[in-house]
């Protein structure tokens, strides 16, 4: 994690974890929030497009966003998360585009 770290940096970070450590451990987005939906649609009945359950997870990280700025605060993980999530999203739409 990057304290005290401007837009550009936030966006470097997110960057690195969609492109390197965390695709290494969970494979591409498209792969991994596939599973994810399918996981999903199986515990509750209702179907996702891969892009809404990424979406989903931006929502997820917003809200805990929200809640830390409301108590004063910052969620440092969420801001770089949110980003690798768009990041996230715009991968899968660029995979599904190759196909």
């Amino acid at each position: 994690m990057i304290e005290n770290c401007n837009g550009s940096e936030i966006l470097l970070e997110a960057h690195s974890l969609i492109t390197g450590a965390r695709q290494a451990q969970y494979a591409h987005p498209l792969d991994d929030y596939t599973q994810a939906r399918d996981i999903f649609e199986g515990m509750t009945g209702v179907s996702l497009t891969v892009e809404q359950a990424i979406m989903f997870m931006v929502a997820v990280k917003l809200s805990r966003l929200r809640t830390a700025i409301a108590d004063g605060g910052w969620h440092h993980d969420s801001i770089v998360d949110t980003a690798g999530y768009i990041g996230c999203l715009s991968m899968v739409r660029h995979a599904k585009n190759q196909i």
